[in-house]
């Protein structure tokens, strides 16, 4: 029985509309917050280090410290939203988020800013699965490509408008104020969700951790989701680390040159993201996943092993964001739609492996262009994109995964 006010999966999935526009704009918002404080330190590694004297590498430490705890805590978030419900857990994330990034701005020593940010990646592990389940509570199936559109947008908004907005801060005031900047933005959103965001909770379900977990192991499906989404965040993250270096080389750039050719690939994302949404609304999730994923490997090849021009490169880069991009709502929709009971624990796995695409990324890509360059990589990318789809084929038999 549901308290007035308060809305189940189920009864959400019998609507014809669902939600509207103000909750696809605040789902965008939450996960901007959350990717921003994620991604935020690049710009300012050089200062950071210089005045903590510390050496780039143990700065970049900081990033791998926040990416582990936000790991380990992703799986247990989307089990709490399933139980107490997406808002809080959303709320929770954010104010705790945004807290502890502001003390990072105060912390005095290298050590007290790595405590900070392993307690961000706690926090940070609560939010995206919660607003992923309540993308998938508050839109009824034939929307819920659109809806994880939108959502997944918030990724795209970061790199285009939230990282840099962290370097031009932290460039004027200083990496402190950069962080005290970021945290109060990430409590500003937590009070908005809380004021204005719908209440979204499913009917609590029984048992323990274990008991929930092993129900969710067995939906059917839920392997080939995982399995394809570790593969697909691995074949991004390899464009993200690698491509700018690679421009770089290629072309003779330096930081400032790249730079637009970057927010060219961010927008070609930006465009991919919602374009997939739509098509998942229209066709076969399934399908666009396939096909979307089979054609960001080629581009992949073609993309890293010639250099036809600048120019050329850099819609080549926009092309492979597209795709790549024009791919992820549709298998976050997917994910939603294994279970309704379960889904924020479900989700809460997929964030788990979103977190593994980015280590699995970072290592193999590494590793591909020690033995081989850049030509290595573009295979190593083609053969993730092309695992990514082998795991997703099995979805194609799974009932209601056309639309």
């Amino acid at each position: 029985m549901s308290l007035p006010g308060q809305v189940t999966a189920a009864s959400h999935d019998r609507t014809d509309q669902g939600a509207g526009l103000g909750v696809l704009v605040l789902l965008m918002a939450a996960i901007f917050g959350f990717a921003t404080c994620v991604t935020m330190l690049g710009p300012l590694l050089v200062d950071l280090s210089a005045e903590l004297e510390v050496s780039l590498g143990q700065a970049g430490l900081l990033a791998a410290a926040m990416a582990v705890s936000w790991a380990l805590a992703a799986p247990f978030a989307g089990l709490l939203s399933d139980r107490f419900g997406r808002r809080p857990m959303i709320v929770l994330a954010l104010a705790g988020l945004g807290t502890v990034t502001i003390g990072a701005g105060l912390a005095p020593s290298y050590g007290a800013l790595l405590v900070t940010r392993v307690l961000a990646g706690v926090f940070g592990g609560f939010g995206p699965a919660a607003v992923l389940a309540a993308a998938g509570d508050l839109f009824p199936p034939h929307r819920r490509g659109m809806a994880m559109g939108w959502t997944n947008l918030g990724f795209s908004m970061a790199a285009l408008v939230g990282v840099p907005a962290v370097g031009a801060v932290g460039g004027a005031f200083g990496w402190r104020w950069a962080f005290v900047a970021s945290g109060v933005l990430l409590l500003a959103l937590a009070v908005l969700i809380r004021l204005t965001f719908p209440i979204s909770r499913v009917q609590p379900s029984e048992g323990g951790i274990f008991s929930t977990y092993r129900a969710v192991v067995g939906v059917p499906g839920l392997a080939s989701v995982l399995a394809a989404n570790l593969f697909e965040r691995a074949l991004f993250n390899l464009s993200v680390l690698y491509l700018p270096s690679f421009l770089m080389l290629s072309y003779g750039l330096d930081a400032v040159a790249v730079a637009p050719i970057l927010v060219l690939v961010a927008v070609g994302n930006i465009v991919g993201t919602v374009g997939g949404g739509w098509l998942g609304d229209r066709f076969s999730k399934v399908g666009i996943f396939l096909v979307a994923q089979t054609l960001s490997g080629l581009v992949a090849i073609a993309l890293f092993t010639q250099t036809p021009g600048l120019l050329v490169s850099a819609a080549g880069g926009a092309l492979f964001g597209l795709l790549n991009a024009s791919s992820r709502p549709a298998l976050l929709a997917l994910g939603a739609e294994l279970s309704a009971r379960h889904r924020g624990a479900v989700l809460g796995l997929l964030s788990l492996t979103n977190q593994g695409g980015i280590v699995l990324g970072s290592s193999v890509g590494g590793l591909a262009i020690g033995l081989g360059g850049y030509v290595a990589l573009a295979w190593t990318m083609a053969a993730d994109a092309l695992l990514a789809t082998t795991l997703a084929v099995p979805l194609r038999n799974r009932r209601g995964s056309s639309h």
